[in-house]
Formats: structure tokens, sequence, C-alpha cells
């Protein structure tokens, strides 16, 4: 057992270390109020504090109250937090009760200087405190120090070179415990993309580097924020040491920051160092806190370099298996319990199969390059022009501050708006916490939710204004996008990763996106009897195919349903959203649907813009519905299959090909679609 040992390191005294080991081990008290460091930066630290029933009777509810000296709390979990300074922690329901001998633990997180506060409580005895109360305690290591901050693979080359005399390991395991009083311990160890492999904001298997275990590593963006996550099903609320063996062949560290259960069951940093090489391997260990059933591990990186390559975790402590990712902590975690009863209702789309990467996701790219769509300096323009009902006008330059509020006029999702705001000023909050821009970014998400239909279509303005624009809008992506932008922010991705919105939010956003993606699936295109893609506008109640302005006729799109596609392929991969996927992109990658060795160059629209290249395909913007032939229509409209037989203004004044299919395409191989 891990805790069973103690670990000196520095240039610490044998004979010191022993007799501060000899004073923990003879009073009972001491091991009753424990005050440990877990995790220290410098600036701030992470702390836990352990309640131990020293007496011979079940203690139901317990209380500790401690005072730090160069510090203040910001927040805890495991227990109810209250007073500033002295501070008094309290049981929650799952945890009050404590048999003899049984113990609880709690965290917590503070900013300024780690010290070493006694812990006053009944269960805590006269002289409870996390540091010896000889004269000699500053100089002093104690048991507490054993399970301080985070341990990398320094820890396993500590244990191996055990006989220097800077590296004392010795046991701190009472003589008088017996054996069976001595929990199991097991380990069990999650690889990429196998149970209890959630995702990763980045490649999920790459096998690039030598030296990794398994199939290969994940590998996450080389951005702020860029997570892997994990789910784990723990048989009781306990502690567990967790292992990640990782290569980070960078200059600099790559710290990540876990949160267990959206931060509600802790919050640590793990501290990735250098390696040496993206061949070199390593492994970094933390303890941490997982309540009984199911938890979530999210670890996200605290640096513009991303995480280290991760190579495995393994947890260890009593028996844990592979949990239900995009589940919940069980009920035994008071504090997230209201998520469970929020999400019920939502469709089971959300909940089951692979989840893909979304390293060269076509929506994932739009939403993180719309982060920094403007710069800084122009958030408060931005700001200017959001309408009262939370949404924004389109095609606006950001030149100049707009007048009041924005106005009262329709919001839209059409050309990006409201979404790439949405999700600009998401970073901007981010960055800068101006509470500001949060409240713009929760009334734009609430534009989006509030603006779509029971059948969970999102119209192109809203309030609605009629006619074509009330229809289901793949449209420039509309849709699809702001279907990516909720679902970013249900679950807590870069830039919805920060308090922007609340549990109850996020459920909702799952809700939204669940329907959403119920309406996209009914509403592709079978052509005799074939799964293919989508119009750009479809009915919200009848799921078909809808015409738009005169020129714009009921067909296939061959440059909105690569959004779609994209958007589904954020998504959980159910048997139902794969069958979709694969049947969209088999449509793309069909030679009856692309033109082999043309290019659509605008430039050339005036005479003829489709032109040979050798090694390019081009793809029409619109498709016939039944016989898949590209086609061009005019204003009146009239349909063409030869774009020089149309007017030279519908010619020259639209888009009617590109190389839609050659963003989707590379990604739909790289996740094995194709």
């Amino acid at each position: 057992m891990k805790n069973s040992s103690i670990i000196f390191t520095g240039p610490v005294k044998t004979s010191l270390a022993i007799s501060a080991l000899a004073v923990a081990m003879a009073s009972p008290t001491w091991a009753a109020c424990s005050y440990t460091v877990t995790n220290n930066w410098g600036s701030g630290f992470t702390g836990e504090i352990k309640v131990t029933n020293d007496t011979n009777q079940t203690v139901n509810g317990w209380s500790v109250s401690w005072q730090e000296s160069g510090a203040s709390v910001t927040n805890s979990w495991n227990a109810t937090l209250t007073g500033s300074n002295p501070y008094t922690a309290s049981a929650l329901g799952w945890n009050a009760t404590l048999a003899p001998k049984a113990s609880a633990s709690f965290g917590f997180q503070a900013n300024g200087t780690a010290g070493v506060p006694k812990v006053n409580g009944s269960l805590c005895g006269a002289t409870a405190s996390s540091a010896s109360t000889s004269k000699s305690s500053a100089s002093v290591v104690s048991s507490s120090i054993a399970r301080s901050s985070v341990v990398s693979s320094i820890k396993a080359s500590v244990i191996s070179s055990s006989k220097s005399s800077s590296s004392i390991a010795l046991s701190s395991t009472p003589k008088s415990s017996s054996s069976s009083s001595v929990p199991t311990i097991s380990s069990f160890t999650i690889q990429e993309e196998q149970a209890g492999f959630c995702r990763v904001d980045g490649i999920a298997t790459e096998n690039t580097n030598a030296g990794y275990t398994g199939n290969g590593y994940t590998n996450s963006n080389n951005v702020q924020g860029s997570a892997i996550e994990w789910a784990v099903n723990a048989p009781n609320s306990s502690r567990y040491t967790l292992t990640f063996r990782f290569a980070n062949g960078g200059t600099a560290n790559r710290n990540g920051s876990l949160l267990i259960n959206g931060g509600s069951n802790g919050n640590y940093t793990v501290q990735l160092p250098v390696t040496g090489g993206w061949t070199t391997w390593q492994t970094a260990s933390i303890e941490i806190d997982l309540v009984q059933g199911n938890n979530l591990l999210k670890l996200s990186s605290l640096t513009a370099d991303g995480l280290a390559n991760i190579d495995s975790l393994k947890i260890e402590g009593a028996q844990t298996k592979a949990g239900v990712c995009n589940g919940v902590a069980s009920s035994s975690a008071s504090s997230v319990s209201s998520i469970v009863k929020s999400s019920s209702s939502s469709s089971s789309l959300a909940n089951t199969g692979k989840l893909l990467t979304l390293d060269g996701n076509p929506a994932a790219s739009w939403l993180n390059k719309s982060r920094t769509k403007w710069g800084a300096a122009k958030a408060d323009v931005v700001l200017s022009y959001q309408q009262t009902n939370g949404g924004w006008p389109k095609n606006l330059d950001y030149n100049s501050v707009g007048a009041g509020s924005g106005g009262s006029a329709s919001g839209t999702i059409d050309n990006g708006a409201t979404i790439t705001e949405m999700v600009y000023l998401a970073e901007i909050y981010k960055n800068g916490s101006n509470t500001k821009y949060r409240d713009a970014v929760r009334k734009a998400a609430n534009f989006l939710v509030s603006s779509q239909y029971s059948t969970g279509a999102l119209p192109q303005f809203y309030p609605l204004k009629g006619g074509y624009a009330d229809h289901a809008t793949f449209n420039d992506n509309g849709m699809a996008y702001a279907l990516t932008v909720l679902d970013f922010a249900a679950n807590k991705r870069a830039p919805f990763d920060t308090d922007v919105f609340s549990d109850a939010d996020r459920a909702k956003f799952k809700t939204a996106v669940s329907k959403g993606t119920a309406y996209i699936l009914k509403a592709q295109w079978k052509q005799n009897g074939v799964l293919t893609v989508w119009c750009a506008q479809h009915g919200a109640t009848d799921y078909l195919p809808k015409k738009a302005r005169a020129y714009e006729l009921e067909s296939l799109s061959g440059s909105e349903s690569v959004g779609v596609l994209a958007f589904l392929m954020t998504q959980p991969q159910t048997a139902e959203i794969e069958k979709a996927v694969r049947a969209g992109v088999a449509w793309f990658n069909s030679p009856n649907t692309y033109l082999d060795g043309y290019t659509y160059d605008s430039s050339l629209a005036s005479t003829n813009p489709i032109v040979k290249k050798a090694g390019s395909k081009m793809w029409y913007r619109f498709y016939d519905l039944n016989t898949n032939r590209g086609f061009f229509s005019d204003r009146d409209g009239s349909k063409f299959y030869d774009i020089t037989q149309m007017s030279e203004e519908r010619r020259t004044g639209y888009s009617w090909g590109g190389s839609y299919g050659n963003s989707i395409i590379p990604f739909a191989q790289k996740v094995g679609y194709l």
C-alpha cells in the first residue's frame, strides 16, 4: 500500500527522520486528524485533511477547523466549508458516518504559502496537527509529506536509490495493525481507446515515437486547455493513486490540471516535466479522491504547448474498473447528483459509442480558429453589437462600436454570426475573467437553445422572420457549427472550460445537442434507398429538403454536408451515427459525385470557372436529389447542367463548386472511416 511508506528526499538526517516517525507513531491522536499538502506550486497549493475515528464507537457527523498562516482557501470538495480563516469543514451526508478506525478525507485549494496548521475537532485530540509538536517542528519531516505534491518518475528513482543518505524509505505502519485491516490494493490500467478512455482534444492513438505500451499513446493538441478524459468506476469513496506514463521531448514542463467530476471531487495539478526525448518515458503519480460509482477524470493542459504524450493511466487502490464516458458521479457525490436528474431526459445518442479525435475535424478546427477571430482589443466592439435577445447580426466588420445593446432585431447563425462571437468572447473571458463577457456568452447560448424547434432543428434567424429562413438551416454550416459550439460548452471543452456555465446549463446544452443530432439523422436524404447527405435547408418539422432563394433549389449540398458530417463526428459514434457518417463520407468519396482532374476557379467565372487541373477534385454546390447530377440555377429558378449557359450575373455572383470534400475525406481516413 503506497501510504504505508514514507519517502524522504533531500538532505534529511536519518536520526531526525526516525525521530519524527517515532513521534507520529507514539501518539494515537497524531493519525486522528492529519493535514497534508498534496500539491504545491509556490503561489498556491492543494491540501487534504483526513479525519479518523480513533474511538470504539461509531461517529455520526464530524467537523474540523484550522487556520492558515499565509494562505486563503478558495474552494473545497468532499466537505462543507464555512468561515474565513479560521475555516470549518463539516461532513457531507455520504461521509458523515465513521465506524471505529474508519477515516474520511476532504480536499481544498488555497492561494498563498503552504504551512503546517493545527487541525482542531472532536476527533482530533488535544495535540492533533499535521506537524510535530516538538520545538524542532520546523525542521521535522512529518508523515503528511509522504503524500505531498505530485511525485513523477523521480519517485521510482528515489525508491531504487533508497540506500543513499539523502533518500530513506521507512515504514509508517504501526506494529499493532493487523493484516486483516489493510484493504486489498489492486491496479487497473487504461490504454488509449480502451474501455475507460473517453476522449482527447488531439490524436487518440499515435505510434510515431517508440517505447510506448499497448497500441500507441495519446497526443493532445498543442494549445492551452486541450484535454484528455477518462471514466473510472470505484467500489467505494476512498483514496486512490493515479500514475501517468508520459514522454515530454519539449523544452519545458507540460503540466496539466486534473479535475475529478468537473472539480466537485478534486482539482489537482499533475507535473509532467521534460523527459529528454519523445521516446523517453517516465511516470508521474498523484493521490486523489474518487467517489463510489462513476467518476470522470479530465486532464487539461496548463500551457500553450499542450500536454505531454500520455501512454497510459494506472489507478491503484480498491478494485476499480472502466466507468461510463459522458456520465457523472454517482449519487454518493451529492454535489453533482443534480446533473443526473437534469440530464436524464436526454437521448441515449449522447451516452454511448466511441469518441473520435477532434484533431483535424473541420468543425472543431473552425471553432478553435474562432477563439482568436478578432484581437482582444476588439472585445468591447464585438460586445456592443449583441442584440437584446442574445444573438448578433451577420457580416459585421467590427471597426467601430455599435449603438446601445445592438438592437432588438432577430439574431442569426448565418455566416457564422452569433456562434463565432460566442466562442470569441468565451476565450476573452477565459483569459481575463471580466464578467461582462461571461454574461454575453451566456446570453448567446440561451439564444441558441431558445431558437431550437422541438424537433431539434435550428432556424437561420430568431425570433423567426418567416419564409425560408425559418427552415432548419445547414446553409453556411449554421446549424452544424452551432451544435458544435453547444457540444463544446456542454463538455467543458476550451474555451468553455471555466465557470462560464453551470452544471444545469451544460445539462440543457446536452439535451439541445442530442435533439439536434436526432434531427440530422432523420433529415439525411436517401437516394434510391441509399443514405447520402443533406440539403442546405430542411423543413423544421417534416425533415424534407427545401428551397431558399430562387436559385437555391431543393438539392443535395456538396458544401454544407461537410459541416454536418464534421459535427456528427464530434459525437459518440453510436451505430446509427456511424452508419450516417460512413454513408455521407462514401457519397463524397464516390467518383459519381466529384469531378476528377478539375478545380473551381472563381476568377474565371465570367467565362467558365470549372477548369482542368491534374490531381484536383471538384464537388458541385448542388446535386439533383434523385440523379445525383450536379447542376446550376438562375434567378428565375431555371436549372442548368452547363454553367456557361446560365446568366453571367449568376455565374459570377455565386460559388457553384469547390474542393469541399478535401476537408472531410482525409479526416475520415484518419479515423478509419475510409
